[in-house]
């Protein structure tokens, strides 16, 4: 379409047969010229909608309206582990990945290529800014907030709470601020159903022992229990006179009166570092 609206502004004599043909045949590409691109562009903007759409309706739940993340990491301007092509993000979004909270959809195949193709332009995306100073979240997090007591950084720690090694790529912000503030609101979710990693329970044993702590595992006849000392129980089920599962109720503190706003927000900064 350049080359045919650069030879309509081409100065020739109005006697030239040649130039006025040329010009006519011009005016009648442009509108097909025109027409093509328009078309094709308005294909990719309406799949890229609709892939939004799903996006938003599938797995915002969890990586947050746009991929900014929540319970599950940002997906704006990652490199996926998992996905080296764009095929690979159909393949995670029809099956799953094994061993997480990830489980499959069940969507046609055409609706998971536009899922993908709508992550993989997120993808290109830059990260969000995050507010606060990491360096000032690193003290709070070793000092006041006492957080090394529960959780393992790289290493070190106590292993009560889970391993925040690589918490900022598994994490959004929004998820990681609800987690400080309001811990018991943010519990993520199991295998076996809602709130099934580290829910907190509480135990009366038919000896008149009283026990609380995090489920760790569960079965038919074995609950596993931790306190927030870290001792470790293997309660037998016949033996446990009332069993009481605390969901929406967490065994770390929530923060929100401890720690200002700005603790709270370096904090955050600082769990978003750890990758």
């Amino acid at each position: 379409m350049y080359l045919q609206l650069k030879l309509l502004t081409m100065k020739t004599p109005s006697t030239s047969k040649f130039s006025i043909g040329s010009i006519k045949y011009s005016l009648y590409l442009i509108p097909l010229l025109i027409l093509i691109p328009t078309e094709v562009i308005s294909a990719q903007q309406s799949t890229s909608a609709q892939g939004e759409e799903l996006f938003t309706s599938y797995c915002a739940r969890c990586h947050g309206v746009g991929g900014t993340g929540g319970e599950g990491p940002s997906l704006q301007g990652r490199q996926f582990v998992r996905a080296k092509e764009e095929s690979d993000l159909v393949r995670l979004v029809l099956t799953g990945i094994s061993g997480t909270v990830m489980s499959r959809t069940w969507i046609a195949l055409d609706e998971a290529r536009q899922i993908a193709s709508y992550v993989w332009a997120l993808a290109r995306v830059d990260d969000q800014l995050v507010e606060g100073n990491p360096s000032s979240g690193s003290e709070i997090f070793s000092s006041i907030g006492g957080c090394a007591n529960c959780h393992i950084i790289n290493g070190q720690g106590v292993g009560i709470g889970p391993d925040l090694s690589n918490v900022g790529a598994r994490r959004g912000v929004p998820f990681l601020r609800e987690s400080v503030v309001a811990p018991g609101t943010s519990i993520p979710r199991g295998e076996r159903g809602s709130h099934s990693n580290f829910l907190a329970v509480r135990v009366e044993m038919s000896d008149g022992r009283k026990l609380r702590g995090m489920r760790i595992n569960e079965d038919a006849f074995i609950l596993n229990l931790r306190d927030t000392e870290g001792r470790y129980y293997m309660l037998q089920k016949d033996k446990i006179d009332k069993l009481t599962r605390e969901f929406g109720e967490s065994i770390m503190p929530g923060y929100g009166s401890t720690l200002n706003s700005e603790q709270i927000t370096d904090l955050v900064a600082y769990m978003t570092t750890l990758r």
